[in-house]
């Protein structure tokens, strides 16, 4: 049995880790079934029309819904709307002293702010999921006499806002009772689970054309290539060195200690990512109220234009989520309260205006990264012709974080109880 198996065993002996593990499952499984629990009142086949003449930027999001937008389940929006809402809260925080002084009282501030975060998800997923709704019906609420296709049409958004609802309860439970992250592990099996039937319809295609099979083989290539590359980027950080001065307090000598400050290549994360996407669907929750203008968002989202602006995007969202979350005045100041210094670098405004230059070149390579990780799929795609098998960068870059942080939390756990964790001392 290798090093890894045994400290699974060990983990899976562990009887609060084996029941918080047993609780991550079923709440992934309870996702799962919902993906294919169908929102009362939709017309599969004005579903089956809109997504063959749609575009890229619905598949993707039909991706992190695990299936469930194509169905139009009670889950067809996903928890996209949630993470808007938290990305938006962030930035309402950093941008309004009033949220700021909020969130900094500690637990209970935090809980409004929370409060403030459901609020804005009702209200998003109410906004996009009553232009997705009308995208597909084509502009049209009322499809018979009385008031019984309004009535159908309330229940319908009513039941996908409750689905995204249910699925960030669900999520907050699994980060409280279970292991990791709720909302990125309930993302990361939505895209785990459409792998195998998108690979089995590629693999039946290619079994027929021989042309096909080679794209197959140079799609699998990019995919393992692709992999090694995101964890490359994600693990990456610049270390930078911080010295704390000795002090003397009374007959006790305080300080004197060497560590670094790390700041990591993809500072942001996927936030960057996620953000782009949700102000590219700006344009399409319009069309949903703009009969005739989905005709042209369409094609739009196929283009390379869409991708030239997603690139952009990202890039400018990643400076701009960076700034706000790793403040390097905030940084320096605490370094300089504390003792601590760069070697070579004077404590004070010396030491801000090294780390925002430190910050800012890091940022730069890593919002380019970030943004080519981004566009890949319609290269890839454009290239090899697999269309079905929509596994992109954006979404191996999710699968790859999200897998590395839960295993890290899950050897944070091991460790509190005496064990070695996944990897040799």
């Amino acid at each position: 049995m290798s090093t890894i198996q045994q400290q699974i065993a060990s983990a899976w002996n562990i009887p609060d880790l084996k029941k918080r593990i047993y609780f991550v499952l079923i709440g992934l499984a309870i996702f799962v079934l919902g993906t294919h629990i169908p929102a009362p009142g939709i017309d599969q086949a004005l579903v089956d029309r809109f997504f063959a003449s749609a575009g890229g930027l619905f598949d993707l999001l039909d991706i992190f819904g695990g299936g469930a937008l194509k169905r139009f389940s009670i889950f067809s929006l996903g928890i996209m709307p949630y993470i808007n809402a938290s990305i938006m809260m962030q930035l309402l925080v950093a941008i309004y002293p009033q949220l700021k002084d909020l969130q900094q009282e500690g637990e209970s501030g935090q809980r409004q702010i929370g409060k403030y975060t459901r609020y804005l998800t009702v209200a998003l997923a109410f906004l996009q999921g009553t232009g997705l709704v009308l995208m597909i019906q084509n502009g049209q609420i009322v499809t018979g006499p009385g008031l019984e296709p309004i009535l159908n049409f309330v229940v319908l958004i009513t039941a996908v806002v409750a689905g995204t609802m249910f699925l960030m309860f669900l999520g907050d439970e699994i980060s409280r009772k279970g292991i990791g992250n709720g909302v990125s592990l309930i993302i990361t099996i939505g895209i785990i689970a459409r792998i195998p039937q998108s690979l089995a319809s590629e693999v039946i295609t290619a079994m027929k054309a021989s042309s096909k099979a080679w794209n197959l083989i140079v799609f699998a290539i990019f995919c393992i290539v692709i992999v090694a590359a995101v964890v490359y980027v994600q693990l990456a950080v610049r270390k930078i060195p911080i010295h704390y001065a000795r002090r003397q307090i009374g007959r006790r000598i305080y300080g004197g200690q060497q560590t670094y400050l790390p700041i990591r290549l993809l500072q942001a994360g996927v936030i960057p990512i996620i953000f782009a996407t949700s102000v590219l669907m700006v344009p399409a929750t319009i069309a949903g109220f703009v009969p005739g203008m989905q005709r042209v968002i369409g094609p739009f989202q196929s283009s390379v234009w869409f991708y030239l602006i997603e690139f952009i995007l990202v890039i400018l969202f990643t400076f701009v989520y960076t700034a706000i979350t790793f403040n390097t005045e905030d940084i320096s100041n605490n370094l300089k309260k504390n003792g601590g210094f760069i070697p070579g670098i004077r404590p004070g405004k010396p030491t801000f205006e090294f780390l925002d230059k430190v910050l800012h070149r890091v940022t730069f390579f890593g919002a380019l990264s970030l943004a080519i990780i981004t566009v890949l799929p319609f290269i890839v795609i454009k290239l090899t012709h697999v269309q079905s098998f929509w596994l992109g960068g954006t979404s191996l870059l999710i699968v790859v974080g999200v897998a590395l942080d839960t295993v890290q939390q899950l050897q944070a756990h091991l460790v509190m109880r005496h064990y070695t964790g996944f990897t040799k001392s």
